[in-house]
């Protein structure tokens, strides 16, 4: 790890990578946050499309049950279910669907993809066959009272003329037959079941069989208004069963498309089911794999931490240091230090580095002045002294010639000056070296002061 020498330094590295850290795992909190909204509504409509396939074959069996048609539930489900899939497969930015992330997810998708274009093919193609068949259903009660009473008019014709009882028994028979008919295929329409079917078709074939022996019966021949009876029924008979041929027909389809539904809508709903699992294990494996990110990033802060505290500690040990070199500075001899005296360790932070030069540096001014200020004034002493003995000189010489008390006591005057003068300067020097030394006592105090606040500390 790179390690900076400057106190400065070390809190500005030091809190950038803090900074840097929280920045991030912030940033990835609101990245996270926002792709758990995302997986949660993906998800919920990845969930939504099972319910739908199950509401589409609830529908269908309504509509199988009901006489009605209404297409509004089965139209939402099938519209909503397709919009639903080309989200998840395309993604919709404006919704907040991503398109899918993940291979196993993408080829799931396209699989529902490949079973619903048919399914919902064959749901339209149902649609429309019973939108046809339905008509012809509802005229199928019309239809089988009017079989009904041709067949019981028969009956009556034939015993307003005195038929045979065989005769009168089978036209009896087919008014019977007829109801058999009517009651059979309206159950087969509605349950598709198979029994009822042929209970319908045995009593067709009978009504059928019975009506053509009428027919071709010579004794149904000889009367004519007999005879113009079972024509006029057989007549109707064929329009009757051609229209019961088509409506099975379209039944049959109808069927046979609810059951491809049917199995289908199985396959479907399996398959939509898988593509959920899938969606939620990826999303799962994100959650953990941030929650490794943060777990990650609070070792790391963790070791930021511990490699805080051992700079801290370094920069306190040379504190200790650097306070222990200026204490020096208080119990020792300022003229005795060198530079070398003063200096803390290169180890330092460069603020004590600096720091230590400067005081060196401002030691040795003042060494130099104080030295430079002893100098003159043992100089200034000397020539006080040697202006004294030369004043002493020119007494005794003045003593010695006749001069005048006027001109005497001039020369005396100037000789005094002069003396003052060097006395004067004399007494200047020994008041700057007073305020060296002064200079020198406030630096100690000031060192020691230092000691104290930081000992406190």
């Amino acid at each position: 790890m790179i390690k900076p020498s400057g106190i400065a330094n070390k809190l500005k590295y030091i809190g950038g990578i803090l900074s840097f850290i929280i920045i991030a795992v912030i940033v990835l909190n609101v990245i996270m946050n926002d792709k758990s909204k995302k997986d949660s509504l993906i998800i919920n409509i990845a969930g939504k499309q099972r319910m739908l396939t199950q509401k589409m074959s609830k529908e269908i069996f309504y509509l199988k049950q009901k006489d009605s048609i209404d297409f509004r539930e089965l139209n939402s489900a099938v519209d909503e279910f397709s919009e639903n899939l080309k989200d998840l497969l395309e993604g919709n930015s404006v919704k907040g669907i991503y398109h899918p992330q993940d291979e196993k997810i993408e080829a799931k998708l396209q699989k529902v993809q490949k079973i619903w274009f048919p399914f919902k093919e064959k749901i339209e193609a149902l649609k429309k066959l019973i939108q046809e068949n339905q008509p012809d259903i509802e005229s199928l009660t019309q239809k089988n009272t009017y079989l009904l009473n041709l067949s019981d008019e028969i009956v009556k014709v034939m015993v307003k003329h005195n038929m045979e009882g065989v005769y009168i028994d089978f036209s009896g028979r087919q008014r019977m037959l007829s109801q058999r008919m009517g009651l059979f295929m309206e159950r087969y329409l509605r349950t598709d079941n198979k029994d009822d079917y042929l209970k319908f078709k045995n009593a067709r074939d009978l009504y059928e069989k019975t009506l053509l022996r009428f027919i071709n019966d010579e004794s149904v021949k000889a009367i004519k208004q007999v005879n113009d009876k079972v024509i006029e029924c057989h007549g109707y008979w064929q329009e009757y069963d051609a229209y019961i041929h088509k409506v099975l027909k379209r039944t049959n389809s109808i069927n046979e498309a609810i059951a491809y539904i049917y199995e289908k809508n199985i396959e479907l709903l399996n398959t939509m089911d898988r593509a959920v699992w899938l969606y939620t294990e990826y999303s799962e494996k994100k959650t953990a794999m941030f929650d490794k990110i943060q777990y990650f990033a609070l070792i790391i802060v963790l070791v930021i931490i511990l490699y805080t505290f051992l700079i801290t500690k370094e920069v306190v040990t040379h504190l200790n240091d650097f306070v222990k070199q200026a204490k020096a500075l208080e119990e020792a001899d300022l003229s005795a230090l060198s530079k070398a005296d003063i200096l803390v360790d290169e180890e330092s932070e460069d603020e004590l580095k600096v720091a230590s030069t400067h005081i060196s540096n401002f030691v040795q001014k003042v060494n130099s002045a104080m030295n430079h200020s002893q100098d003159a004034i043992s100089k200034a002493e000397a020539a006080v002294k040697e202006l004294q003995y030369l004043a002493d000189d020119v007494e005794n010489a003045l003593d010695g010639l006749n001069i005048d008390e006027i001109e005497k006591s001039n020369f005396d005057k100037r000789v005094n000056a002069t003396e003052d003068i060097a006395i004067e300067s004399a007494e200047n020097l020994l008041h700057v070296k007073k305020m060296l030394e002064k200079l020198q006592a406030n630096l100690n105090s000031l060192i020691e002061k230092s000691d104290n606040n930081i000992s406190s500390k």
